[in-house]
């Protein structure tokens, strides 16, 4: 019973001191472990713009013959342009994306 509350007692002090393990941190925010990767719109191939939430095969192939057929985007907001990608759709990955 003694080792019982002392272990309790130890995890409360590492609990409160911050000293958690980076892995239970993340595990308890999702967010904290995903970085965002940019992905350059003028540059991406099809596949490379599947990493975009909401974007598949067909999509992005969309995206890219957009690209061919007018030439780069001057903004991330011409993707609305592109049949399937809405303002709803393009709010979820447009932070992903950039044209530099």
């Amino acid at each position: 019973m003694k080792r019982y509350l002392l272990m309790m007692a130890l995890l409360f002090v590492v609990g409160v001191t911050g000293l958690l393990p980076v892995s239970v941190v993340a595990a308890e925010n999702p967010a904290a472990s995903s970085a965002i990767e940019t992905i350059h719109l003028n540059q991406a191939t099809a596949e490379e713009l599947q990493a975009l939430p909401g974007v598949g095969p067909a999509l992005s192939e969309r995206i890219v013959l957009y690209r061919t057929e007018h030439g780069p985007f001057k903004s991330v907001d011409q993707l609305t342009e592109v049949k399937g990608v809405g303002q709803v759709k393009l709010a979820k990955f447009k932070k992903q994306l950039t044209i530099d």
